[in-house]
């Protein structure tokens, strides 16, 4: 029995008629996004999980007195008698770093989503610490400026209780959005392209909110300090907008 050669094998033409043309598939397929499967990362990301639920379970009415209290409702004082300033002041500390890490793994994963090019050449194992390791290092040299000018103009203002209020106001408002986004933050991390939006704009959201409610308290502080509404202006583009206009110019252009 003769096997069939390619000059007998009918063309689509004479399988499916003159006027039939072939058409290229263009279906979606699935990529492989190497960002998320290095042992880094997913040990980043259960890490974070972990400490997060610790800390619920064990302040969770302080968590809820300092996230109320943030956001302008006033609750029992009960929720917060069991804490000392030097507890709260960890809390703050821990969710700082928490959020340093956060802020590695978000990039890590927004540019496995929208610019997988750039992870061309980089091992899997590698991707958290190339990526996230200089997001890590952008973030803290952003807070130590914020924090370094806003303790010297204090000093050279001669009111150095005025920059440790807003330090400490930042370090709050810094934590309050942590514990508030952490829970969204953790199925952008992990979850397929859908779901992952959705933590994704659901971060947006309440970190837009907190920054508002941080920018109404920040003009309260200076008016009850009878510091001029310029000066808040001032502190404002110099030390807020001014600095993450700069991060954020080269990912929206």
């Amino acid at each position: 029995m003769q096997l069939p050669t390619l000059h007998n094998i009918a063309s689509p033409e004479q399988a499916f008629g003159t006027l039939s043309t072939l058409v290229e598939s263009n279906a979606a397929t699935t990529g492989f996004d190497k960002a998320i499967f290095g042992a880094p990362y997913q040990i980043a990301v259960a890490a974070i999980g972990l400490v997060y639920i610790v800390i619920l379970v064990r302040y969770w009415d302080f968590l809820r007195y300092f996230t109320l209290s943030a956001i302008g409702f006033k609750g029992s004082k009960r929720d917060k008698a069991h804490i000392n300033p030097g507890e709260q002041t960890n809390i703050e500390v821990v969710m700082f770093i928490l959020g340093l890490i956060l802020s590695a793994l978000c990039a890590v994963r927004i540019v496995g989503l929208w610019y997988p090019h750039l992870l061309d050449g980089i091992e899997p194992q590698n991707v958290f610490w190339s990526i996230g390791g200089l997001v890590v290092v952008v973030v803290v040299l952003l807070f130590c400026f914020q924090f370094g000018v806003t303790f010297l103009a204090s000093i050279v203002c001669q009111r150095p209780d005025i920059g440790r209020n807003l330090i400490i106001s930042k370090l709050l408002y810094v934590a309050v959005g942590l514990v508030v986004i952490t829970p969204f933050t953790l199925p952008f991390l992990l979850s397929t392209h859908p779901v992952a939006m959705v933590g994704l704009w659901s971060m947006i959201v309440l970190l837009a909110v907190c920054a508002i409610i941080f920018v109404k308290e920040t003009f309260f502080f200076f008016v009850s300090q009878k510091i001029s509404i310029l000066h808040w202006f001032l502190y404002l583009c110099a030390l807020e907008i001014f600095p993450l206009s700069l991060i954020l110019a080269p990912i929206l252009r």
